[in-house]
């Protein structure tokens, strides 16, 4: 791929991107065509396509831009959790559980138990089959497996010595590198090296920012609201979105969700590529309970920050998942994000 058509793939991403996170949909089935047409051969572009068209209840559609991101890379980890994602949604059960199985194999065979252990779960869930229940058995059994010590390996290190490695990028559609555990001998150690934490695939590239927090007394957020007005009047967006994510943050702090989530809907409005609005409205969701609704806006961010190579919003976007999604079944990994 030339430098110029590569350059035109991520701008035409990125508009598909943020017109998503806006709720401008069809602006960004636009991008996403584009992208798709200008680099037919990756799945993210169709995936992506998929999702926002089931969103717009275009299901025959979104099912052909599924299918086809499935064409292009049959085992694709993202198209495959958003269309079990979509199909689950749209009570389409035996195909969702599907989907997760799959999923769970994919993950299972690039070394992520307990991602796999989850997918395997839910297909078990949706549709229970023996060979679903046997396949989550069978993950659990190697997690307890990979878990348990191996005093051979303390006693004698250099028998299973590890080398740690970071997975290459591929392209700017693949998640930031993963650090990879990578054994020289025994497959068993590695695993038994893989972290538990469930939030240990969150890996912040740069110190996530301090919580935005208030301090003394609460300013009123109708004044805000009025001086933010003036800043959009004289041109300047950014400050404006500022006095409305502060007023979001006295409505939140006094248990009005509600108005909370307007205000920074109308902050969205005005700045739109800001990560700092769309990162209060997935707590707002949260704090509403829509966790699918903050997962969704938290894989669409990890993709924005992956085209504009933002680290500090991407640091800021992962502190909140491991913080808030970390117990959350199918909390965001990267995957429907695509990277």
């Amino acid at each position: 791929m030339t430098e110029p058509l590569f350059d035109q793939y991520k701008a035409a991403l990125r508009r598909g991107h943020l017109a998503t996170l806006g709720g401008r949909l069809d602006e960004a089935l636009d991008g996403y065509a584009e992208a798709a047409r200008l680099v037919p051969e990756r799945p993210l572009p169709f995936a992506s396509r998929g999702t926002v068209l089931h969103r717009l209840d275009r299901w025959p559609e979104a099912a052909q831009a599924f299918d086809q991101a499935l064409r292009v890379a049959p085992d694709d980890e993202a198209t495959l959790r958003a269309r079990a994602v979509a199909r689950e949604e749209r009570g389409m059960l035996s195909g969702a559980a599907e989907d997760f199985e799959r999923l769970a194999l994919v993950l299972d065979v690039a070394g992520r138990n307990r991602e796999a252990i989850e997918a395997a779960q839910k297909a078990a869930t949706l549709e229970p089959t023996a060979a679903r229940g046997a396949l989550a058995n069978r993950l659990a059994e190697a997690a307890a497996r990979s878990a348990a010590p191996r005093p051979e390996a303390v006693a004698t290190p250099e028998a299973a010595r590890e080398v740690t490695e970071t997975t290459e990028l591929e392209s700017d559609d693949d998640l930031p590198p993963r650090p990879r555990i990578v054994p020289e001998t025994d497959a068993e150690a590695a695993r038994a090296a893989q972290t538990t934490d469930p939030a240990g695939s969150w890996p912040a590239l740069d110190k996530p920012s301090p919580t935005p927090a208030l301090e003394g007394r609460h300013p009123d957020p109708d004044a805000l609201l009025v001086e933010a007005a003036e800043l959009v009047e004289a041109g300047n967006l950014e400050d404006a979105a500022q006095r409305m994510l502060t007023a979001g943050l006295v409505h939140r702090a006094a248990g009005r969700l509600d108005a909370a989530l307007d205000v920074c809907l109308q902050a969205l409005s005005i700045a739109p590529g800001d990560p700092r609005v769309h990162l209060a409205i997935a707590n707002l969701q949260l704090d509403h309970g829509w966790a699918p609704l903050a997962r969704e806006k938290i894989e669409l961010l990890l993709r924005l920050t992956a085209l504009t190579g933002d680290t500090q919003a991407e640091a800021d976007v992962r502190g909140l998942a491991a913080e808030r999604l970390r117990d959350e079944p199918g909390a965001p990994v990267g995957a429907a994000a695509g990277r």
